[in-house]
């Protein structure tokens, strides 16, 4: 039976994030190119993805400690569900924790965005 081992929430100002991917260092820093290629088709992705990589790292119970945020991808699927990809760094909290499945949910308006993240373990 699983249960839950984390939950994480953030909520960011979109014109914040949108005003800070201007520059191509907070690009590079915080968003894989797979994101990066996302953002520039659908420029509000890049403040749910930001919101969602603090709600991973919320649910982790770690937040940023032993990975950054370029360690969690967070893409869209073919019917614009969104999905999380881990880098070897937040692999390795997943499996220190036992979480086995990450749900993640994402939501804006013109002015926030917010990510709802659920860590599931055996």
């Amino acid at each position: 039976m699983s249960k839950i081992i984390g939950v994480g929430t953030d909520i960011v100002e979109v014109g914040r994030v949108l005003k800070s991917c201007e520059k191509h260092s907070f690009l590079n820093k915080y968003y894989t190119e797979a994101e990066r290629e996302l953002i520039k088709r659908r420029k509000s992705c890049a403040a749910t993805n930001f919101a969602g990589k603090e709600a991973v790292a919320k649910a982790f119970g770690t937040g940023f400690l032993n990975c950054m945020p370029e360690d969690i991808e967070i893409l869209r699927d073919e019917k614009g569900k969104p999905y999380v990809n881990l880098s070897e760094k937040a692999e390795k909290i997943v499996k220190e924790k036992g979480i086995t499945k990450i749900h993640i949910s994402l939501s804006d308006t013109d002015k926030l965005a917010m990510a709802y993240v659920v860590a599931e373990g055996d």
